[in-house]
């Protein structure tokens, strides 16, 4: 299987605009490359934009199945966005992956790790001496986000494993490779729900979850709660970014049971009061943030 890369010139000041246009269109992370931002080494890496205005290229990948409707969809918006403000050149193109390379480029960075707490997330290729309380996930994640490495992926497991009761129900929103639902799961969650609008990151969460033995956990497609089940739930979880955050939080606290917690990461640094502020306008409480790098978690709970 092959995969499609679209790529997008613009400006660092514009990136988070540009990286929320491939993420709606259902790629789940993007990579920057060029002027001062550095050079990915995985697959889920979102760079901050710097503050001067550098052209740089956005990069996202998708699936081969509907490509041709979600370029269309990609390059219907980039043009609404053509005059706005200074946001570079905008120039869309399209490269064809070979699945085989990829895959082989990833085993080279991906070694066993200790992400958060008693979670230890490991491919399925190599081996793991456990020590006493380990939770170990495995974790295939190809060209799906989630493979843990990622700050924004630490700082939800840590607040997961600090705010989850126990026997949750479980909502993971925007799931990637499925990491987060699997390590609800292995917490003891009686039920977990992941869905994402990615229909590759579907297949892969379906099967990351099957080999961690997370039977609980049903994985969906899904434009953020579209398909979600018409139920509240005692943990929801949103790793994705900012400008999504905020169009998710409108409608979040609909599917909270009350003294239910909402984390949240995948924010830049420069859009923490951004997503805070649209917290607090959706009702919500503000319990703990988590700061690492330039990215920030949030944990919060309805008013």
């Amino acid at each position: 299987m092959n995969w499609k890369q679209i790529c997008i010139q613009t400006t660092e000041d514009a990136a988070d605009i540009v990286s929320s246009v491939l993420m709606d269109a259902g790629a789940t992370g993007v990579e920057m490359a060029g002027g001062s931002v550095p050079v990915a080494e995985r697959d889920e890496y979102i760079a901050q934009p710097a503050e001067h205005n550098t052209e740089i290229i956005v990069k996202a990948y998708y699936g081969e199945e509907e490509f041709e409707d979600t370029l269309i969809y990609v390059q219907n918006c980039i043009e609404e966005l053509k005059g706005k403000q200074d946001m570079g050149s905008l120039s869309v193109t399209v490269n064809t992956i070979v699945d085989t390379d990829w895959n082989e480029n990833f085993k080279k960075h991906f070694k066993a790790f200790r992400a958060a707490g008693c979670f230890v997330v490991k491919p399925t290729w190599q081996e793991y001496p456990n020590e006493k309380g380990d939770i170990v996930i495995e974790i295939d994640p190809g060209m799906a986000f989630g493979s843990g490495t990622h700050e924004t992926t630490r700082m939800c497991l840590e607040l997961l494993q600090k705010y989850m009761p126990s026997q949750a129900s479980v909502l993971d929103v925007g799931c990637g490779s499925g990491i987060l639902g699997i390590g609800a799961a292995k917490l003891g969650a009686k039920s977990v729900l992941a869905l994402d609008n990615d229909s590759v990151s579907v297949g892969v969460a379906k099967e990351n979850a099957k080999s961690n033995g997370a039977s609980v956990m049903e994985v969906r497609r899904s434009d953020l709660l579209q398909n979600a089940e018409n139920q509240k739930y005692d943990v929801i979880l949103a790793n994705i970014i900012a400008d999504i955050i905020i169009r998710l939080n409108e409608n979040a606290g609909d599917y909270l049971k009350a003294d239910g917690v909402y984390i949240m990461s995948g924010i830049i640094a420069d859009r923490e009061i951004d997503v805070k502020s649209s917290l607090e306008k959706n009702g919500f409480d503000i319990i703990e943030t988590l700061s690492m790098a330039d990215w920030r978690a949030i944990a919060a709970r309805k008013v």
